[in-house]
Order: structure tokens, then C-alpha cells, then sequence
């Protein structure tokens, strides 16, 4: 009789420990583990967004490079980068032959610079383009890492070495060449028929001031002159000195002589006549950086692409893994967008010359939407909360998959609230789990257990008493 009573007891007990650990932790009985559980909207940048993109240090690039043309081209094969920002520099020389020698000073430059997104949202161009202009006689052309030019290279002083794209050491290793592109991006030579004499380059910019570049080769000193609807400007550069610039500007450079006077022999050279003339592509090699993101909400996900006046053309493609693809190509000032309507599992994949995050768009339903997605309905789910007998029109709560263009961002108003994801940079941000309504009925629970134990364990005490006659 004792053990049966023992045993009672320990059933009572069981019963009761099991309904308190229900109440003690009703967030491990809703199944909601914190903010991994599905409820924010768009990418979870805390749950390895972040694992597709690159280091500065492990970015991977592709080049292109002509050196008697001035041009070159990068693209970043691995990224975006994760933070902080890698430059290049594309440079041209005046040299004193086709081979390397010095003194060389810098004629022109251009220098840009991948950066790593702002936030989860935005999407960064993925490939650089660069040109400058070279001399007509000897030169150097050269393509390196990093924004810091050397001007003048002397001989004993600082090189390029391994910041040259392509070489063998770091950071140029870390870019290989395109077919048919030499491993290493730089050259020396020259296309025109140099002699020791003085000279100048031009370089007119897209504003309408010309600089003119004064270049003595000779073995004497020479007298520059300047003429312009302003006046006359004289200069005078000793034998192999550094090359002197004048900048002409826009009112009066549509007039310019400049002539040369050799000091020890008296001659007179005309090496300029003539005026401001427009580039062929005055973008290049300043060119303005695209605004493009996206917005991840219970409509779906929309790609904009607001591409500056001074920008160039940009195309980039979105395929996603339900429904049509969409390429689209933003000229300079004008704004573009492709949206991609809701769907259970949507993923956008975005190539072409934007990079994103992870290199695709996972659409991930907001946890407050008021809108199932195709692909989400429950059978005998009944989306309105009184019944009806005729079935009623309502707008569309999904947009259809479109292309759109304008010279400016449209703004689009909606009778009903949308809910959208705010972008945090905070590394550890979350939602609070759901959990009251299960928390109140585990709670309810526990407390019957508690009081059916203890009616169980008093009436097993009442039967210990067994009156016999």
C-alpha cells in the first residue's frame, strides 16, 4: 500500500514540474527562436548577407588595357566589397625615348575607385572605365593600384613595381588580363616622330577651357609664347625641365597661338594654332556614379537605377526564379525600375554592370504584411473577415512585373499601408518574437495540471483510511 501511495505522488508531481516548464519558457513552445525566424522582410543581413561579398584584400578583378590609346577598363569579379574602397589610377608619361628612361612627368591621369554599399539595399557598379590622353611622341602608360601617382619618375626614385595591374606581386596580382590583354598593364613607346625640339600637348576639358602642355625636348632653353584674344603669355623652360601648364580658359580659348624660340639658335617655331575643341567623350574619365537599390516590401521587390547627367550608360539584367526576366539600360539623367511581384520563395538573381550583395535579391514575406503572396494560400483559408454571397472588387495588391523609365524618380500612392523593412547597419538587430497568445494558453495549462494534481494527491490521502467492522 505504501508503494502505490509513493507512487501516486510521483505521478502528481511529474504532472505538475511538466506544466511549470511550459511556463517558464512559452518561447520555446511557440518555436520562435529570435529574429532568425523569418519575420523581418527582405535579406536578413544579420544571417550571412555579408558572406558573398569581398575584402579589399581578397577582391578579384579582370582587365583591359591599350596603352597607345590611353584606355582601360577593370571589373570587379567577386563583389561587392564588404566595406572600405580600392582606387585605380590610369597615367601617361612624356618620356624622353620609347624605351623606359627618365625624367618622365605626368601628362594626364584618371583615377576611380570601387566603394562597398552604403546599406544591404544598394547596388554598385561593378566595372571601371579610364582614358586619358598620351603624347603624340614617347610615352608611358601605366595602370596601378591604389590613387597615388608619382610625378616626376627620376632615376633611383619610387616605381610602381607591384601596384601595376597584372603583376606578380600584391596588389597587382590580384587582377588577371582579359583574353587576348597582356598580363601586365603598362607601356612604353611612341607613335609619333619624336625629335629634340620643343613641343606642346593640348587638352581641352568639356567646360570649354583648353590646357596646353609646355614640353621642352631640346638641348637649349626655349622661350614659350602664348597668344589669345586676352594678350600674350610668356614662359620660358630650360633644357629637360619639367613640363609647365597653362590653362587657357573657356572665354578665351577659342583663339590660341603658341610659338617657341630657341635661345641659342634664335629660331622660331609655330607649334599651335587653333582653339577649344570638344572631346570625343567628355565623361571620360570623370564620370558620375549611379544612385541603384532596392525595396524589399509585401508588394515585392522593385530595382531602381537614377543614373547622373555625367553618368554613362549603365544595363543591368534581373532574372528571377519565377517569371521574365528584365534587362534595362539607364542612359545619363534618366531613372529606370523593375519590380517583380511577390511569390513564395522569389529569388532575383542581378548581373550586368551593378554588383549586390550575394549577387541576388531573396524576397522573405514581412512578418506584419496583410497580403498572401501567390504561393502562400492556406486551403479554406478566407481572406475577409464576414462572408459574403457575390464576390467584390478590390484593387490588386500585387504589382505586375514592369519596366518603367523617366527623367526623374515617380512617386506612387497607395490607399492601403504597405509594410516595409527599415535598413539597420547595426550588426545585431532583430524583432522580438510573437509569443503572447501561446504564452497565455501554456499558462492556462499549467495551472489545470496543478489543480487536478492536487485533488488526485488529496483523495489518495482520503483512501488511506479504512474503518473495518
Amino acid at each position: 500500500m505504501r508503494k502505490t501511495r509513493l507512487h501516486r505522488v510521483a505521478a502528481v508531481l511529474a504532472g505538475a514540474l511538466l506544466g511549470l516548464t511550459a511556463l517558464a519558457n512559452p518561447a520555446m513552445a511557440t518555436g520562435n527562436h529570435g529574429n532568425n525566424g523569418g519575420q523581418n522582410g527582405g535579406h536578413n543581413w544579420n544571417t550571412g548577407d555579408r558572406d558573398r561579398c569581398t575584402t579589399v584584400e581578397n577582391a578579384k578583378y579582370k582587365h583591359w588595357f591599350d596603352g597607345p590609346a590611353g584606355t582601360a577598363s577593370i571589373e570587379l569579379l567577386n563583389g561587392p566589397l564588404c566595406k572600405g574602397s580600392q582606387a585605380f589610377a590610369l597615367v601617361s608619361y612624356t618620356t624622353p625615348s620609347a624605351q623606359f628612361s627618365t625624367p618622365q612627368y605626368i601628362l594626364d591621369k584618371s583615377i576611380q575607385e570601387f566603394t562597398a554599399p552604403d546599406s544591404k539595399s544598394q547596388l554598385t557598379p561593378s566595372k571601371l572605365d579610364f582614358k586619358v590622353e598620351v603624347p603624340e611622341c614617347f610615352t608611358q602608360v601605366d595602370f596601378v593600384f591604389g590613387k597615388d601617382t608619382i610625378d616626376p619618375l627620376v632615376e633611383g626614385g619610387e616605381r610602381y613595381n607591384n601596384r601595376k595591374v597584372g603583376s606578380k606581386g600584391t596588389p597587382g596580382k590580384q587582377s588577371t588580363p582579359a583574353e587576348g590583354q597582356k598580363q601586365e598593364a603598362f607601356y612604353n613607346g611612341g607613335s609619333g616622330t619624336c625629335v629634340a625640339q620643343p613641343v606642346v600637348e593640348t587638352l581641352p576639358d568639356c567646360e570649354g577651357n583648353l590646357q596646353i602642355k609646355l614640353i621642352n625636348r631640346s638641348t637649349h632653353s626655349s622661350r614659350f609664347t602664348i597668344t589669345t584674344p586676352a594678350g600674350t603669355k610668356v614662359e620660358t623652360l630650360a633644357a629637360r625641365q619639367e613640363p609647365k601648364t597653362i590653362t587657357v580658359p573657356a572665354a578665351e580659348a577659342s583663339s590660341v597661338k603658341v610659338t617657341a624660340l630657341d635661345l641659342k639658335t634664335k629660331a622660331e617655331t609655330e607649334l599651335f594654332n587653333g582653339g577649344w575643341t570638344k572631346p570625343e567623350d567628355c565623361q571620360v574619365p570623370e564620370v558620375g556614379t549611379p544612385e541603384a537599390n532596392f525595396v524589399s516590401n509585401c508588394d515585392g521587390v522593385t530595382f531602381t537605377i537614377k543614373n547622373p547627367e555625367n553618368g554613362k550608360a549603365v544595363t543591368s539584367t534581373f532574372t528571377p526564379s519565377t517569371g521574365e526576366a528584365q534587362t534595362i539600360t539607364a542612359q545619363p539623367g534618366e531613372t529606370k525600375t523593375a519590380a517583380f511581384p511577390a511569390s513564395e520563395g522569389l529569388k532575383i538573381t542581378v548581373t550586368g554592370d551593378l554588383d549586390v550583395l550575394n549577387g541576388e535579391v531573396v524576397w522573405t514575406k514581412p512578418a506584419d504584411c496583410t497580403v498572401t503572396p501567390p504561393g502562400e494560400e492556406t486551403p479554406g483559408e478566407n481572406p475577409s473577415d464576414s462572408p459574403s454571397d457575390s464576390p467584390s472588387e478590390s484593387p490588386s495588391a500585387t504589382p505586375s512585373a514592369s519596366v518603367s523609365e523617366s527623367a526623374s524618380p515617380s512617386v506612387s500612392v497607395s490607399s492601403t499601408p504597405v509594410a516595409t523593412v527599415p535598413v539597420s547597419d547595426e550588426e545585431d538587430g532583430g524583432s522580438l518574437p510573437v509569443t503572447g497568445a501561446a504564452a497565455g494558453g501554456i499558462a492556462g495549462g499549467a495551472a489545470l495540471l496543478l489543480v487536478v494534481g492536487a485533488g488526485l494527491f488529496f483523495m489518495a490521502r482520503r483512501r488511506k483510511l479504512n474503518f473495518k467492522a
